[in-house]
């Protein structure tokens, strides 16, 4: 962990979380990529920037607050556009997270990062929601177990075992089917922002990575049109999503609140230093949070579909 470089795409609210929990823990070296710049905007969830930044480049405004965590770690700024990174930027780093990216680009870096084999993650958080997605495509870990003994004077014995975990594309997520589960084992298995989140992408992609306008009908129409056809290739009923739901999310998109960067950003980073330390199972491979309910949902979403774990 302490020799890993890591690449930070974007600086928003959430990235702020990850790259202060990430350098307080002593990674190897941190590589904050990002090309905009300081507004009255940012002031609000993003704590390590201050009104004085204001018209500065967001990622090297940040980066000084970041070195001064920890002198020890490696804070490097690149203040290019992500955009216009070729694949062979990405795979020179240990692991790859973007925090707040356009889907195609999602798509693309994830493709680049699978074919050589390094760590990658996506997330952001709209207003009230936030979502993780992890690959590590072929994933070696250390896991301990403990066994009963017979011996009750020496209590439990503590076992270590070598595993292994593959993981699916994000593109692969994005076809995945719940044909044949009842209401009920749906509602376990997945959550509904799932969904949300990819009929949002869906828009994106069709609009050159702009978000909607819910007060222009026909953006509200052509999301509603898309979540039935997502919901229909997923074989799940367009209910699963309720209109209300989509539209809070898709009006929120580019929100930030600042206790769900907290939260997304802390087990985000807490997930990025467990795949780098191999030691226990990372997430696998959606983390989704509702803060309206005060819960997240981890579940696997691909070919195989597993069960969840509510927390």
């Amino acid at each position: 962990m302490r020799n890993g470089s890591i690449l930070i795409v974007g600086m928003r609210g959430l990235s702020n979380e990850v790259c202060k929990n990430l350098v307080l823990a002593g990674v190897g070296s941190l590589t904050i990529l990002g090309h905009q710049t300081v507004t009255h905007e940012d002031l609000g969830a993003q704590f390590l920037l201050r009104e004085s930044d204001l018209g500065r480049n967001r990622a090297e405004a940040a980066a000084e607050k970041v070195r001064l965590l920890n002198p020890r770690v490696k804070v490097v700024v690149d203040t290019d556009k992500a955009e216009d990174k070729p694949e062979e930027y990405f795979t020179q780093f240990d692991l790859v997270c973007l925090t707040d990216m356009a889907p195609d680009q999602m798509i693309r870096i994830n493709t680049a990062c699978r074919q050589a084999q390094k760590g990658f993650y996506a997330a952001s958080v709209s207003g009230f929601f936030g979502y993780i997605f992890c690959d590590l495509t072929r994933h070696e870990y250390l896991e301990e177990v403990k066994e009963g003994s017979s011996d009750k004077a020496q209590g439990p014995i503590t076992k270590t075992f070598e595993r292994v975990q593959n993981y699916d594309s994000l593109q692969a997520t994005m076809a995945a089917t719940w044909g044949g589960l009842s209401s009920k084992a749906l509602k376990r298995a997945v959550s509904p922002l799932f969904f949300a989140f990819q009929v949002l992408w869906k828009y994106q992609m069709n609009h050159d990575g702009q978000l909607p306008d819910t007060t222009n009908e026909s953006d509200v129409l052509e999301l509603l049109k898309l979540r039935d056809e997502r919901l229909s290739d997923a074989q799940v009923n367009p209910s699963f999503v309720p209109d209300d739901l989509l539209m809070l999310l898709a009006s929120s998109a580019d929100a930030e609140i600042s206790p769900v960067c907290a939260i997304v950003g802390g087990f985000l980073a807490q997930d990025i230093l467990k795949a780098l330390s191999k030691k226990d199972s990372p997430l696998h491979n959606f983390f989704v949070y509702n803060g309206l309910e005060g819960d997240a949902l981890v579940h696997r979403a691909g070919p195989t579909v597993s069960a969840p774990h509510s927390s």
